[in-house]
């Protein structure tokens, strides 16, 4: 760390400390109130300090693990990813983002699927694939583990055709929430909210054939293209498809 990072963190750590001791003050009231804030901001300073410093240092360390994945993923030296990651400037910002979405995550599966998709875009950083590849990485950073459970429940459930004329009408597609928590009960509580949030980010697609409900617990859902990619890239262990 640098001595400018230093200051700036150490200055950090005295506001927060300051901000501590002044809330302290004033629940306690009066002189004394006032004297104890004084005799802890010290101590506040050096804990808040420590703990900045941990917190960076974690991000670090995930920073680095998605970077070394990715590395791993493309068959080439750790020394020459950065050159290839800012030989494009839309892969570059790409880049940024996925390493802060790892930064904010203590899912490992999650981080693993962001050096995944980086790794893809990496591979063939044309526009189209880029465009995918941002799309999943904003899905991964907002979902947590319910989402991805919806999503294995729904996994099986049929697609509708994209030409309606090729549906059947003997045919079952897509799963109802009442559906959905027949096999997963533990889902019930959050399943809309969960729902939606899945629909908002096209990781599932309604499969209602143009029938209007009063609501979407009575529409039959199945995962999307883009969620099924999503799906591949969390559980896949090995190399690039």
């Amino acid at each position: 760390m640098s001595v400018e990072d230093s200051e700036k963190l150490s200055n950090a750590a005295e506001i927060a400390s300051a901000t501590i001791a002044t809330g302290a003050g004033i629940a306690i009231g009066g002189t004394a109130g006032a004297l104890v804030g004084a005799a802890t901001a010290p101590v506040l300073t050096h804990a808040l300090l420590a703990l900045s410093t941990r917190v960076q240092s974690v991000r670090h360390e995930r920073t680095i693990e998605v970077l070394t994945e990715v590395a791993r993923l493309l068959h080439i030296d750790e020394a020459d990813l950065p050159h290839v990651l800012a030989s494009d400037e839309r892969l570059l910002e790409l880049t940024s983002r996925i390493i802060l979405a790892a930064q904010d995550t203590s899912n490992a599966t999650k981080r693993s699927a962001l050096s995944r998709a980086l790794a893809t875009a990496a591979a063939d950083p044309a526009p189209a694939r880029l465009d995918i590849c941002g799309l999943l990485q904003s899905a991964i950073a907002e979902i947590d583990a319910p989402h991805v459970r919806f999503m294995y429940v729904i996994e099986d459930a049929e697609n509708l055709p994209a030409i309606l004329d090729l549906a059947l009408d003997s045919q079952r597609y897509g799963l109802s929430l009442q559906q959905v928590f027949g096999r997963d009960p533990g889902l019930q509580e959050g399943g809309p909210g969960i729902l939606q949030k899945l629909h908002s980010l096209g990781l599932v697609e309604s499969c209602a054939r143009g029938i209007s409900t009063t609501a979407d617990r009575d529409k039959p859902y199945a995962l999307s293209d883009l969620g099924r990619r999503l799906l591949q890239l969390l559980r896949e262990d090995g190399e690039l498809s």
